[in-house]
């Protein structure tokens, strides 16, 4: 059974509201997570080594997720990730203490993860929008997706900013785990109202039907795991902590720290919006130039001479980070068929998650040896290589060979049903 339009339609604004929701705590933890335990008196260190396991506990828990998604209904998992984050709260607002504040960035992502994302249950997201979009809109609807999140964390951040001086660190912490409380209990509700008519969708009849991987997927699949390591470590060693470098560099108020990067999410949010309305043949190219708009921003970084230099390039190098992001995950989902889409969407999130787990501890380190500038440079040496692998990835994708059929040499009948619809859809001009 394929999804009506309308049902798709319907999808596509449950996980924006959720992308919403997610953003606006994300964003309001980003701006004053590390700032607040610093305050608290936690060591770059320990705060860096904390979020470094919380990244690699997402390493895993994506690939299961990514695995299950082809083979259990994404809402579910989706689902059961709410549920986490709401009993990662729950125990840090019952007994708050630094125990159940690392259980709570290692369950529910707290102060790392961004975007609106729901972190390893990303690939049940992806699995639901890449096989509800309609033919020749999964860009503009992963776009919008990503849109949504971003506005939310630049809500977030201003809030962050509002909220600076309104009470002690600990006091924040527990406004911000109440909140995690709430707004994953809507995203629950919200999900629950997901179309049943998709639920056919996503069972294994389409996943036993569509074949294994052919040799031009693997290719594929193997440009965006090499790109995507050399990008999350640029990622884990910059934008992780860049609320940190702030501090350190120019002794920033959180005040200051907050609206810088609510400006920066806010100018990332109208940048995804713009990107999903962009002509079709012009979205995958966009986001190749703008991960090049992002290198540029990160090296010029460490030699900004003031707060608000500073400032700007943070916000060319998020909003070129962030803001494609949708664009990104859509250049995957077309690295493959639909019937492998939680597959590829496990491997493209589980790989941005191994090296960048890596990346704060190493800042970390390299800042308790007060070599600031270090992490930066070397995040922007791993975004060049990164960029280089995406070029490659964005030409195959692209070509027509792929867009008509993943592999040439690929036996019909091992397509199944969903891909078999698409095709006589396209063959009668509907």
């Amino acid at each position: 059974m394929i999804p009506s339009p309308g049902d798709g339609r319907r999808t596509e604004r449950i996980l924006s509201a959720n992308r919403l929701f997610r953003g606006l705590l994300q964003g309001f933890m980003l701006a004053r997570f590390l700032p607040d335990v610093h305050a608290l008196g936690w060591s770059i260190l320990a705060a860096g080594s904390l979020l470094s396991g919380s990244l690699l506990a997402d390493f895993g828990l994506t690939l299961i997720v990514g695995h299950r998604s082809d083979r259990f209904p994404p809402k579910r998992l989706l689902q059961a990730g709410e549920l986490l984050s709401m009993a990662a709260g729950t125990l840090f607002l019952v007994h708050p203490s630094p125990f159940p504040l690392a259980l709570a960035i290692l369950l529910a992502g707290v102060g790392q993860r961004s975007n609106g994302s729901p972190g390893p249950w990303a690939p049940a997201e992806q699995a639901i929008l890449s096989r509800t979009s309609p033919d020749g809109e999964t860009y503009r609807i992963f776009s919008h997706n990503t849109f949504w999140g971003l506005a939310g964390m630049a809500a977030g951040a201003f809030a962050g900013m509002e909220a600076s001086s309104a009470g002690h660190p600990l006091a924040m912490l527990r406004f911000a785990m109440l909140a995690l409380i709430i707004l994953s209990l809507a995203n629950i509700l919200l999900l629950s109202r997901l179309p049943d008519g998709s639920a056919e969708v996503f069972s294994t009849r389409d996943l036993e039907q569509s074949g294994q991987l052919t040799p031009r997927e693997r290719w594929n699949l193997s440009l965006v795991v090499s790109s995507n390591l050399f990008y999350g470590l640029s990622i884990g060693m910059a934008d992780a902590m860049i609320s940190y470098w702030f501090l350190l560099k120019f002794q920033a108020s959180p005040e200051q720290i907050s609206s810088l990067l609510a400006f920066s999410f806010l100018a990332s949010a109208g940048l995804a919006r713009l990107l999903g309305n962009l002509p079709d043949r012009l979205k995958a190219f966009s986001y190749v130039l703008l991960q090049l708009f992002g290198l540029i921003g990160i090296a010029l970084l460490p030699g900004s001479i003031s707060l608000w230099s500073a400032g700007l390039l943070t916000t060319l190098r998020i909003a070129s980070v962030r803001a494609p992001g949708g664009l990104r995950q859509a250049l995957v989902a077309n690295a493959v068929r639909p019937g492998r889409a939680g597959w590829s969407a496990g491997l493209h999130f589980s790989s941005l998650h191994l090296l960048q787990a890596a990346g704060p501890l190493l800042t970390g380190y390299y800042w308790e040896s007060h070599r600031t500038g270090t992490p930066l440079v070397l995040s922007a040496a791993f975004m060049a290589v990164s960029l280089f692998l995406t070029i490659f990835l964005y030409v195959r994708t692209i070509s027509p060979a792929q867009r008509e059929c993943p592999d040439q040499n690929t036996p019909r009948q091992t397509r199944g049903p969903y891909e078999r619809r698409r095709s006589e859809n396209a063959s009668n001009g509907t």
